[in-house]
Formats: C-alpha cells, sequence, structure tokens
C-alpha cells in the first residue's frame, strides 16, 4: 500500500514538475505582444490619416483592413479620402474607394475630395472621382463648385473633364460668383490649407 502511495506521489510531482516547465516556456519563451504594439483605435485612425496624406496606400489598405473606419476624420474634417486627393496620390485613392471611402463626404466646410484634387490640379485623381455617384456641382458651405477651384487656377484639363461631365459654368456660390467671375479675381480660399505657404492660394495664408 505505502509502495503505492509513494508511485502516485511521485506520479503527480512529475506532472506539476511538467506543468511548471510548461507554464515557465509560456511566459518566457513563446512572444506576446507587448502593449505598445497592440494600436488604440485612436492612434489607428491618426495612422490611416497620415498614411493617407503620404499616399502609404499599403499601410492604408492594411488599417482599414484590421478594422480603422475608412470614414474617420480629424478635427478640421479632412477624411483619408480628401488628403490623398489634395496630394496627388492616385492610387491611395483607388484604395480608398475600393474600401468604400464616399467620396461625397465633405469636410467640417464642405470641401470634398473631388474640389481639393480639381484645386490642386491632378487630372488622374479628378478622372476617377467623377466615376463616382456624386453630383458634379456639388458646392461646399460657400456654395463653390470643384469646376470653380479649377477655374480660379487655370487647371484647364481638370476644368474641361469637369464640363464634359456636366459641370455648370454660370453657377453661382453664396457671393453670386460664377466660375468664370472667381478666374478673374482670384480670391477664393483653398479647399484644404496646404503644410507648403507657396501652394496657397493668393491673398491667403495657411
Amino acid at each position: 500500500m505505502m509502495r503505492k502511495m509513494m508511485m502516485l506521489l511521485g506520479a503527480m510531482a512529475l506532472v506539476m514538475a511538467l506543468g511548471m516547465a510548461l507554464m515557465t516556456g509560456y511566459l518566457f519563451l513563446w512572444e506576446r505582444p507587448s502593449p505598445s504594439r497592440v494600436l488604440a483605435m485612436s492612434d489607428a485612425e491618426r495612422y490611416l490619416l497620415a498614411a493617407a496624406r503620404v499616399g502609404d496606400s499599403e499601410l492604408v489598405a492594411g488599417l482599414v483592413k484590421a478594422g480603422t473606419p475608412v470614414e474617420v476624420q480629424d478635427k478640421r474634417g479632412f477624411s483619408p479620402l480628401i488628403l490623398a486627393a489634395y496630394h496627388g496620390h492616385l492610387d491611395t485613392v483607388k484604395v480608398l474607394l475600393a474600401s468604400g471611402a464616399n467620396a461625397c463626404a465633405g469636410d467640417s466646410r464642405g470641401n470634398t475630395a473631388l474640389m481639393g484634387a480639381a484645386f490642386k490640379g491632378h487630372a488622374d485623381i479628378v478622372t476617377l472621382l467623377l466615376q463616382q455617384p456624386c453630383a458634379v456641382d456639388q458646392s461646399n458651405g460657400l456654395g463653390q463648385t470643384a469646376l470653380m477651384f479649377a477655374s480660379l487656377f487655370g487647371r484647364k484639363e481638370v476644368a474641361d473633364a469637369l464640363r464634359q461631365h456636366g459641370a455648370s459654368g454660370d453657377r453661382k456660390d453664396a457671393s453670386g460668383r460664377s466660375a468664370q467671375d472667381w478666374a478673374a479675381t482670384q480670391t477664393v480660399e483653398p479647399p484644404i490649407p496646404s503644410a507648403e505657404p507657396a501652394a496657397a492660394a493668393p491673398g491667403h495664408q495657411t
């Protein structure tokens, strides 16, 4: 009897030792994500906006696939799509549109991705955005349209593309000015203030 009891205790001790060894291996040998590698959603959103701004399409795709909201906006209302379009990143715009980004959504002033691309003269992006189900004469809070921005800065290729899609040169904004009027005055505020002062509209500081 005593011999059986000793064998049972020995087996239990062996199991416990094996269990401790396995636990030690889990705690110290297995790779575990550190807290710094686990992104809070707010961090992921900031990374998405920054990636869209610089045209890092791979990072944008990865963040969106991981669940970061594609319609996130910064404090000025700029979405990843608006930033990518304004800064001329065609591939990033494609990724965002394929991920469900709303091309018709505007920033806090109502400026859309199309307006930003038209303002900067990115004809390839304008052509892509014109394929989206948005009104070509969609206006911002001041009644200004993409054609007005294109006309103001002499973006002829962009202006022609907009007109071919039905943009009206006679449409007037809240101040009563048309695209032709704005082209003459050149005092409209850019839809997205640029980080580079040289890219700002004449007479306006960023």
